[in-house]
């Protein structure tokens, strides 16, 4: 990416936009998964889940070129969510989110972190070291985790 490139903690502000990025993010895969299903699992959200995460999570957000292109959220040693735009996937987007992420809980000293990825983003999480830890939930997202060098701190 060559745009001006930013990441900063979310606000109040962002909360439309952020669940704008998730639904476009989840829409992207519907050829994936089927528009039916795509479409549900974009309309699970409650309208207030972005304000949610911001008011009580550590959101951050990727802008480039002043637009909000992505969001991470995490809450306690789990990420709870990722997603980027569809404009902006697959140019480093998710991973420098992500990447950010992990170094905010090794700086607050987590030992590990936790997530459910979604049966699409497995690799994506495999990729960076995560492992399943259990058994498929009922809403097929997978746990997983992964050690954190702390030494990287």
């Amino acid at each position: 990416m060559t745009e001006n490139v930013k990441v900063r903690s979310a606000n109040p502000t962002d909360a439309d936009e952020l669940l704008a990025i998730r639904r476009d993010a989840i829409m992207a895969l519907a050829a994936e998964y089927g528009r039916v299903a795509a479409e549900r699992w974009a309309s699970a959200a409650h309208p207030d889940r972005a304000a949610r995460a911001i008011a009580t999570n550590r959101v951050w957000v990727t802008e480039v070129s002043s637009k909000v292109v992505g969001w991470v959220e995490v809450s306690g040693t789990t990420i709870e969510s990722l997603y980027v735009s569809s404009a902006a996937a697959r140019r480093g987007v998710g991973s420098s989110l992500f990447a950010h992420a992990e170094r905010q809980l090794r700086d607050a000293g987590a030992s590990s972190a936790h997530l459910d990825a979604s049966p699409n983003a497995e690799a994506f999480y495999a990729r960076r070291g995560y492992r399943r830890v259990g058994e498929v939930k009922a809403n097929n997202s997978i746990p997983m985790s992964k050690r954190l060098d702390l030494s990287a701190v």
